[in-house]
């Protein structure tokens, strides 16, 4: 998102060789070993003049290995923290929209509302729109206000296009196709879900459209079409195999 290059100081040296170690541990699922690498990081940084994208990834960091371990709102903290260090406009709003995803997952609906717009009104790039439209419009499903969520995430997909954020489109796509599925408008709903794939194609995200095929498969299925989801699963078994 930011190719600024920054001159790290030996100290900083230092704690960048934590954060990658402690990376290494996230990954591999080893949360406990990233917190006591991280923890030396911390007690490096205290009361020292370190870069703030250094201190942030420590921050971002251990705000992973505190949601690996289950302590939501440890890590929720150590993220809001890192937040409030960010200086450019668009990690900030990048930021913002990480922390509105997770309280949506929660269901923090409210949370998730205040910091979707926070990273609304930080982004200057429109790359970084779509995703708190998509935040947004799924507060609406969950609130159960289906034509604002088709709204807001027509507004999503407007910007992933517009970005050529295929993934991200097809996403969004796929979150259309389940509130038209809400909505009892099952045809829309097997349209949306096969326009979804289609741009999965095109991204090349073959796991992401085997994903919405059998989505679409489960969606016929539910609407009597019981043939031809039996004839797009074979096909999708064929090419498993």
């Amino acid at each position: 998102m930011n190719d600024e290059i920054i001159d790290l100081t030996p100290l900083e040296q230092k704690i960048n060789a934590l954060i990658f170690k402690a990376g290494y541990f996230i990954q591999t699922y080893r949360a406990l070993d990233a917190l006591n690498v991280l923890a030396e990081a911390h007690r490096k940084m205290d009361g020292q003049e370190v870069h703030w994208r250094v201190r942030t990834a420590v921050l971002k960091n251990t705000g992973q290995a505190y949601i690996q371990l289950g302590q939501f709102e440890k890590g929720l903290a150590c993220f809001a923290q890192s937040y409030d260090i960010i200086e450019d406009e668009n990690e900030k709003a990048g930021a913002a929209a990480h922390l509105a995803g997770y309280f949506l997952r929660d269901g923090r609906l409210d949370e998730a509302m205040k910091w979707a717009e926070k990273a609304l009104e930080t982004a200057t790039d429109p790359d970084l729109k779509a995703g708190p439209y998509q935040i947004k419009g799924g507060i609406a499903v969950e609130k159960g206000d289906y034509p604002k969520a088709i709204e807001l995430l027509n507004k999503a997909a407007a910007y992933a296009e517009e970005s050529h954020c295929l993934t991200d489109l097809a996403t969004i796509i796929s979150d259309l196709a389940t509130v038209f599925m809400l909505m009892g408008k099952f045809e829309t709903a097997l349209s949306e879900m096969f326009r979804a794939e289609r741009y999965a194609k095109k991204s090349r995200n073959l796991d992401l459209m085997f994903r919405f095929a059998v989505r679409r498969a489960k969606l016929m299925y539910k609407m009597g079409k019981d043939e031809e989801a039996k004839a797009l699963i074979m096909t999708l078994d064929e090419q498993k195999n």
